[in-house]
């Protein structure tokens, strides 16, 4: 049967931020965001994407972010072949104590999240060192962005617990990521000095473990180019 990629973004990030992953040779569907209600639970939530996924291929969820997390709910509803993780967490262990501090200050509540994003300085500490390009992308999606949304999400992974990992599930995660620091991660496929925006400017190394994951492990060239096949 053949295989779906459903890549789904994170907090304030849209479609975009998965432009430069490389995933030839597989159907990809960009899951989109139904309505939230307001003190909607995620496992609530993530049963309305269900039907955007479809039953005659095999899926992989792909999860940036707050993503990663929607992912491994969604994954309790739909079975799929594999789940991957970019830049978050797999269970609630794996958060880190100053979001629980923020969540006991009720800070993400009381700071407008229009104004977060205003401030440059803010996002260059939490993305790392953004090209002029990558800049124009992250000012893209803070225009387009759901504030609402963006604070129902954070408040979503500030109280999500789940211990259950996934035996088909992939991280992927940079060692300098500052949202979800590389010290509270367990098993991931690393990506040394890379930020919580690696997806968009690491994404040539990220696409390759997600090929081979994929794939099954074995590698093979077809016209210079590395592509992976499952091992028999």
């Amino acid at each position: 049967m053949s295989k779906t990629i459903y890549l789904i973004p994170g907090v304030g990030a849209n479609d975009q931020v998965f432009k430069n992953l490389d995933l030839q040779g597989y159907e990809i569907v960009h899951l989109k965001w139904p309505k939230h209600k307001k003190n909607e639970s995620i496992q609530s939530y993530v049963k309305k994407l269900v039907p955007q996924i479809k039953t005659d291929t095999q899926p992989v969820l792909i999860g940036l972010s707050f993503g990663g997390i929607v992912a491994i709910e969604l994954a309790k509803l739909i079975n799929p072949y594999k789940i991957v993780l970019i830049s978050s967490i797999k269970t609630h262990h794996e958060r880190p104590l100053k979001l629980m501090f923020l969540n006991s200050l009720k800070f993400h509540r009381l700071l407008p999240g229009k104004l977060v994003v205003q401030f440059r300085f803010w996002l260059n500490w939490l993305l790392g060192k953004l090209s002029s390009e990558e800049w124009e992308l992250v000012e893209l999606m803070i225009r387009e962005a759901n504030i609402e949304f963006n604070e129902w999400a954070v408040d979503q992974v500030i109280h999500w617990h789940n211990e259950e990992v996934p035996e088909n599930l992939v991280h992927i995660h940079g060692t300098s990521d500052r949202i979800f620091p590389s010290f509270y991660v367990r098993k991931a496929h690393w990506i040394k000095g890379g930020s919580h925006f690696m997806v968009v400017n690491r994404a040539k190394e990220i696409s390759k473990i997600i090929l081979r994951e994929i794939a099954g492990g074995k590698e093979i060239k077809i016209n210079q180019k590395r592509v992976f096949r499952k091992a028999s």
